[in-house]
């Protein structure tokens, strides 16, 4: 009698543990919202990712990876991709490898992505390309991931952005758990800095 009921409390605890769904909220905020998560995953590498890469490059180096923290605590490590350098259009490429990355202290990104990093440079602005394609899964109050391949377009002071807003240009496409969203060159303003939004009704 006793092992019965030892087994039906466990076949409870596990009805409710699949009920509840054993995660956190889903991201919420539409477009806006996988455009600041987005945003959020390539801040790292815009805090000194590329200077460091580069600076090894300069130096001699035949190799160039290096680790950059993120805000709060974890890490994203940045691996150039050597036959992607063009000196003419100042266009590169790089692996990025997130490993508990925690920008806004209550989310982790993990995950891998490609970042291919181009300067657009003209007489009264000055703004990079960031190609973003990859898969990264978010956790933490979040439960959740992207899936992006599109291009954002910010202006070079904003990489490095701690607070404020900033408006980032998007082209391409975005997906989630719940959602695929698509751009079209699409400007959205987000605010830098802040948690990311939860869907309202994505609670255990």
């Amino acid at each position: 009698m006793t092992r019965f009921i030892r087994l039906s409390v466990l076949a409870v605890a596990s009805a409710a543990l699949v009920a509840c769904g054993g995660s956190g909220a889903k991201l919420g905020g539409g477009k806006e919202g996988a455009a600041q998560a987005l945003f959020e995953a390539s801040q790292p590498a815009g805090k000194g990712g590329q200077g460091n890469l580069l600076q090894a490059l300069a130096s001699g180096a035949t190799s160039a990876e290096v680790s950059v923290d993120c805000a709060q605590s974890g890490s994203v490590k940045l691996k150039l991709d050597l036959s992607s350098v063009d000196q003419t259009s100042g266009k590169f490429k790089y692996e990025l490898e997130y490993n508990s990355c925690n920008e806004d202290g209550v989310n982790e990104f993990d995950g891998k992505m490609t970042m291919e990093f181009k300067f657009a440079a003209s007489t009264t602005s000055a703004s990079v390309e960031l190609r973003l394609k990859g898969k990264i899964e978010i956790s933490g109050e979040i439960e959740d991931y992207l899936d992006a391949d599109v291009t954002e377009t910010i202006d070079v002071a904003a990489t490095g952005a701690n607070s404020g807003s900033v408006t980032v240009k998007l082209d391409g496409t975005i997906k989630t758990s719940a959602e695929s969203y698509d751009y079209r060159n699409e400007s959205i303003t987000i605010t830098v800095g802040g948690e990311l939004p939860m869907a309202a009704d994505g609670n255990s």
